[in-house]
């Protein structure tokens, strides 16, 4: 009876090393794609954007006024 526990404790050991090798090469190969990923998208081309902006100054004044010089509506609420 000893002898089978112990061949069982030993297929455990090996077994159970190879896997959590494999796990942690998976992890570390997903870490570096993650950070991979990330250094990435922290680049900025500014060629890609060029700065050709136009602020209409006329239609921002009245988009200003229309949202905060329009008239409240008060209720009436003691009818």
């Amino acid at each position: 009876m000893l002898g089978k526990t112990l061949a069982k404790i030993d297929r455990f050991y090996p077994i159970l090393a190879v896997v959590l090798i494999a796990l942690s090469v998976l992890v570390l190969i997903s870490l570096k794609s993650v950070l991979s990923g990330l250094t990435t998208s922290s680049e900025f081309d500014p060629d890609i954007a060029e700065a050709k902006t136009k602020i209409d100054s006329e239609n921002l004044t009245k988009a200003y006024k229309a949202v905060f010089e329009k008239e409240v509506l008060k209720l009436n609420l003691a009818q």
